[in-house]
């Protein structure tokens, strides 16, 4: 059951994963500047556990302040058990549109999308989760050079998968975003 679950989901995962690409590939002949972001922060499961996170995200600017999002970010965790260190894994996905709203000396931005995450070794009986849903962020960009903007993000996901079925998942970020083209 669990099985067929996941397989499930994993089919969800790769049709968004196409029609990403396909949109991103679909705009190529607009005019556009692509991004990549990459940053350090914190994500919060379920309120109940604290992952110290690394990501790194592409960003394409389909339109005058639209943007397509791909990314990932690599959360690790670790509890003692029994007297040994057992660490635990959390690897959201994002695929979404940040609306861009510049300013004379800053940029803030209102992202959506769908976020699926794998969760590995959640709990003694169970090394594997993976969970999908929405999510929406709030961010702040500020240009600290030519190509490259510091960047702040809040971002609130609905999980939905797993034991519990409903979950939440809090990320904050601060990073550097890379502009490539001008």
């Amino acid at each position: 059951m669990r099985i067929a679950r996941v397989r499930a989901w994993s089919r969800a995962v790769a049709i968004g994963v196409i029609a990403a690409a396909g949109l991103t590939v679909g705009a190529a002949d607009l005019p556009a500047q692509s991004s990549f972001s990459t940053g350090i922060g914190g994500m919060f499961y379920r309120y109940e556990t604290g992952f110290l996170a690394t990501h790194l995200t592409y960003l394409y600017e389909r339109e005058d302040q639209l943007e397509i999002n791909a990314g990932a970010a690599f959360g690790i965790t670790t509890r003692d058990d029994n007297g040994g260190v057992e660490p635990q894994f959390l690897i959201p996905v994002n695929l979404g549109l940040n609306f861009l709203f510049p300013n004379e000396n800053a940029t803030f931005l209102f992202g959506t999308g769908i976020s699926p995450v794998f969760h590995f070794n959640p709990s003694e009986d169970d090394d594997f989760e993976f969970l999908m849903g929405p999510y929406a962020k709030v961010g702040l960009r500020v240009p600290v050079h030519r190509i490259m903007s510091w960047g702040l993000e809040l971002q609130q996901d609905l999980l939905i998968g797993g034991d519990e079925w409903i979950n939440t998942a809090t990320r904050v970020f601060t990073g550097i975003t890379f502009t490539f083209t001008e």
